[in-house]
């Protein structure tokens, strides 16, 4: 059954969305969960998956609640031939659509819900497998073919009352750069040198306050981070809760990171100039859009080798000669308004 054959938008239905991807990826699909929630107004909304990134956008689609998805309740959803626990049923009956995103289809995921009382759960792909059309875009075109008019736009996350309680003071007025130099997959790092390079000079000859910023995925780079910090005079953030990030991006004039979850959230808190560093993955699909968002790739002529999230070159040499004075030309351009 398609949504459209559900009741009307108007309605008080309530709507699942299991969406279990890490930051990045669920903020690739803001736009897409946006126009969910604006063709069903009234309906309360309930997400499944990582807390932490789901509570970012909670303000944004006014959600119901926000379930774990490692939790080990929702595992009888992924077997066949076994009765669904009561606890289960009690709280995905009420539910008269679910949406799931993910890679790949999962047929006995879907026939489960359906088992639990759902009226309607459709399938939509998280991201492309193969191609360069960008997650929005793919994302988009799924809904309209369910009947809910998408596009592929900018998505801009509102800012809870409370995270800004989360978010440290910063020293002096501003204004701030952000850097971000890690993320989950050290091939797609610029090198720290080149980090280096950049934030003192950024720092000393356009007068910016530099943040850098640190969550689990960058431990191994923490005892260089917190050098490089203290030598430079320069406030070093590690481990904060994302929303204390999301609000200290917001007070943010720049942005420098590379193909992670803190560079799509620095597009989609607003920060005016945002610098991508894009070397084995496609921008064309990964990249954050918006008007301010810069991607810098390096000269190599194989770039993007990545076959989807898979890099299979052990020595990504595009990153490598992606010069720091290339970063500099485009800082100076976006400070200036360019």
């Amino acid at each position: 059954m398609p949504p459209s054959e559900l009741s009307s938008p108007e309605s008080g239905q309530k709507i699942l969305i299991w969406h279990q991807g890490a930051l990045g990826d669920l903020l690739l699909a803001g736009p897409a969960l946006l126009a969910l929630r604006r063709h069903y107004p009234r309906a309360r909304i309930t997400a499944l998956g990582q807390p932490q990134p789901w509570t970012l956008l909670a303000p944004t689609l006014s959600l119901d609640a926000v379930w774990d998805s490692a939790a080990a309740a929702w595992t009888p959803l992924f077997v066949d031939d076994t009765p669904l626990p009561p606890v289960l049923l009690e709280r995905l009956a009420p539910c008269q659509l679910a949406l799931v995103f993910s890679p790949r289809p999962h047929p006995t995921l879907l026939s489960r819900l359906a088992q639990a009382g759902v009226a309607a759960a459709h399938w939509l792909p998280s991201f492309p497998t193969a191609g360069a059309e960008g997650v929005g875009t793919v994302l988009a075109a799924a809904l309209t073919r369910l009947g809910i008019p998408s596009t592929a736009g900018v998505f801009r996350l509102k800012i809870g009352d409370a995270w800004q309680d989360q978010a440290p003071r910063l020293p002096g007025p501003g204004p701030f750069l952000a850097v971000a130099p890690g993320s989950s997959q050290p091939l797609k790092n610029w090198p720290l040198a080149h980090y280096y390079e950049v934030t003192r000079t950024l720092a000393w000859e356009q007068g910016l306050g530099v943040i850098w910023l640190a969550g689990p995925a960058e431990e191994p780079l923490l005892p260089y981070l917190q050098g490089l910090a203290a030598a430079q005079d320069h406030l070093l953030l590690a481990n904060l809760p994302l929303t204390g990030v999301a609000a200290t991006l917001a007070r943010c004039r720049l942005y420098l990171g590379g193909d992670s979850g803190l560079t799509h959230l620095a597009a989609a808190v607003g920060v005016p100039g945002i610098m991508a560093l894009f070397g084995p993955t496609d921008p064309r699909v990964w990249a954050p859009r918006g008007d301010g968002v810069r991607v810098l790739t390096g000269p190599c002529p194989q770039a993007p080798c990545a076959g989807g999230r898979e890099i299979a070159c052990p020595e990504p040499r595009c990153l490598e000669d992606l010069t720091p004075e290339l970063v500099l030309a485009t800082a100076t351009a976006l400070l200036q308004g360019g």
